[in-house]
């Protein structure tokens, strides 16, 4: 959800002395009751950072007495395929991961507890409001983003500064414009180098619309189809043209090889293009023959980014409901956010855990924007049906991006089916 535009719910009470308590006590069961008084279930699928999960939870342990029953990773796909099936009949986990695109959907079946009225006041001097607010639904609030991995442009810094072109390190919309940052493409590309690509991450439908001054993808109610508002036509003609008509970036052809434009950066061949805040790790690893860094989403109506949220919910069916609550207290609180800020793995949902994501590389990239990113948030409204409105719309918009119809064209012709499925 687009977070200034939801009712916000709020935080927990008492997290701040959560850590200084050295222990949580578990408060009794849920709603079936709980076979073992000093267990929890916990569920996440596989990714990079299972390491630092693991150290959370060790440290929970530690604190808490309280044992973490972790059930084993499995790939992102097989996750949803089953933690769904769990949800809607089986023994779901006392703490799980979801999916960001479900917290709608799963809200609105009343499969998640709500977990409200255990909610009290959010402290914006704490924590990320607006992050914490993406969970806080009409129908329930069901968990919490632990954190965000932030978009944003990555550049080939050797290259502008060669250009005269300095981008600016702080979220300062002013001073980076949409037209900036087509100036600074159009004075990069040239022979076999284009200056930016935004079209491989799909978020830039989102942000760009959002950035253009409407509310993104769908309605906050998450019952229109927005994007086909003229303010999102308007965004996602103006990342088209800048293939069809400036030639700044590749064309959606070129772009369908796997990885194609982080070969293009690392090779040298791409001034700029769009990514979260994981890739940072790829470009330590894989760029070596020029420096690069990073720079804020670019302004026009509104300066926000599309983070990608680490969502965790406490399942309406759990038996461990009340200790389930407890380690997602734990997740959101300070000590645990340090341990993935320090890494930079995400930006924790607590602002001091946040910010000690530093610098961690030679190359110079400026990692405090991350945090700061943060908050910037901004986030696709959720709709009851988005996997089915977006295999409606996508595809329509693909035949757009290779020149076959507008853009206008291409959303207008779908709106009333994408409504008709998430209406």
């Amino acid at each position: 959800m687009t977070m200034t535009r939801i009712s916000r719910r709020s935080l927990i009470s008492g997290l701040g002395a959560l850590g200084a308590s050295g222990a949580l006590a578990a408060c009794g069961g849920g709603p079936a009751g709980s076979a073992t008084p000093n267990e929890v279930s916990f569920a996440n699928w596989s990714d990079n950072f299972a390491d630092l999960y693991t150290q959370s939870l060790d440290a929970y342990e530690a604190q808490s007495g309280v044992t973490v029953v972790r059930q084993a990773d499995v790939p992102f796909d097989d996750y949803q395929t089953r933690f769904r099936t769990l949800l809607s009949g089986g023994q779901p986990p006392g703490l799980m991961r979801l999916n960001d695109d479900f917290v709608r959907e799963m809200t609105d079946k009343e499969q998640l507890a709500d977990l409200g009225e255990r909610i009290s006041g959010l402290s914006e001097e704490e924590y990320f409001a607006d992050v914490a607010a993406f969970t806080a639904l009409e129908s329930g609030q069901g968990g919490l983003p632990i954190g965000s991995s932030p978009r944003v442009l990555f550049y080939n810094k050797t290259m502008l500064q060669e250009a005269g072109i300095t981008p600016p390190s702080s979220w300062v919309p002013d001073q980076w414009q949409w037209d900036d940052v087509l100036a600074a493409a159009q004075e990069v590309t040239g022979g076999d180098r284009y200056g930016i690509c935004l079209w491989t991450d799909t978020g830039f439908e989102n942000t760009f619309a959002v950035n253009n001054g409407g509310p993104g993808i769908f309605s906050a109610d998450g019952t229109s189809f927005t994007l086909a508002d003229p303010a999102g036509i308007e965004a996602i003609q103006w990342v088209v043209d800048l293939t069809l008509k400036h030639k700044v970036q590749p064309t959606w052809a070129y772009l369908t090889g796997e990885d194609a434009d982080l070969r293009l950066f690392t090779a040298g061949n791409l001034g700029m293009f769009f990514g979260t805040m994981g890739l940072a790790t790829y470009m330590r690893e894989n760029v070596t023959d020029f420096e690069w860094d990073v720079a804020p989403m670019p302004a026009k109506v509104e300066q926000r980014q599309e983070g990608s949220l680490s969502v965790f919910v406490v399942p309406r069916e759990s038996a461990d409901v009340d200790r389930g609550w407890e380690l997602l207290q734990w997740m959101v609180g300070r000590e645990s956010g340090s341990i993935f800020a320090e890494a930079g793995a995400f930006i924790p949902l607590h602002r001091e855990a946040a910010a000690l994501v530093e610098k961690t590389s030679t190359q110079g990239e400026n990692m405090a924007l991350f945090a700061e990113a943060a908050g910037y948030q901004t986030t696709v409204n959720s709709t009851r049906a988005t996997a089915q409105a977006v295999q409606l719309y996508r595809p329509q918009l693909e035949r757009a991006y290779i020149g076959e119809i507008s853009v206008e064209e291409a959303l207008t012709s779908v709106r009333a089916q994408v409504e008709r499925v998430i209406g």
